[in-house]
């Protein structure tokens, strides 16, 4: 099988561009730095502005509000590279396929564990931004379902719209489940992103062992 990992992250990745993503991470890491140490109520704008260096406005270019700096964007979603492979390719199983694609989105987006680290602390701190970002991440998945039925719709378009709906939820709930033991597990690690590509290659034969029935 292929290398897993297609992508070249940040090869294409221009110096601004750099720039731009590594002062927005520090702008986040601010923002939640001060909410950890002061509480939500107490931290503003202009703090955060302060902390990170930058100018309010500066902080508006960035985020559109306090809220979206703590909070974050998310997982990187797939482009539409990635989405006509994970359609095509016929080495893998849906589950799979589905696990490589969000792999390879989020490897592109070098993520940072420092960031990932003080956010799940920040989570737990102010139950407020948590229940938003899970109201963020079901309304994700149901977007990453509608990515995983093209592959079925292509690969079985015998599937009623019912029967569709439900398997491309599965591929997602089942491929992302496992995608966040990978993420936890990194975390805990405490070692680099290169090292988050090789966890990614342990893991396939996994997913694809507890996915596959036992009978011979």
């Amino acid at each position: 099988m292929q290398d897993l990992i297609e992508a070249t992250p940040q090869a294409c990745e221009g110096l601004r561009e750099r720039k731009l993503r590594l002062a927005r991470n520090a702008t986040q890491k601010a923002a939640i730095e001060l909410c950890l140490e002061h509480g939500l109520d107490a931290v503003t704008v202009e703090m955060i502005a302060d902390r990170a260096g930058i100018s309010a406005r500066t902080f508006y270019n960035y985020f559109g509000t306090r809220e979206a700096a703590l909070i974050g964007e998310g997982r990187p979603e797939p482009t539409e590279a990635h989405i006509a492979r994970f359609i095509e390719r016929d080495d893998a199983s849906d589950v799979e396929a589905f696990a490589l694609m969000m792999t390879s989105a989020w490897i592109e987006a070098e993520p940072d564990a420092e960031l990932f680290t003080l956010r799940h602390r920040l989570f737990e701190a102010e139950p407020t931004l948590a229940a938003a970002n899970l109201s963020r991440i079901g309304d994700a998945r149901e977007r990453l379902a509608d990515i995983a039925a093209l592959r079925l719709r292509a690969q079985r378009p015998d599937l009623d719209g019912e029967a569709l709906a439900l398997e491309s939820s599965l591929v997602v709930a089942l491929a992302m489940g496992a995608l966040q033991t990978i993420g936890r597990r990194w975390l805990a690690s405490g070692s680099d992103i290169s090292h988050m590509k090789q966890m990614i290659h342990e893991l396939v034969p996994i997913v694809r062992r507890l996915t596959q029935t036992s009978r011979h």
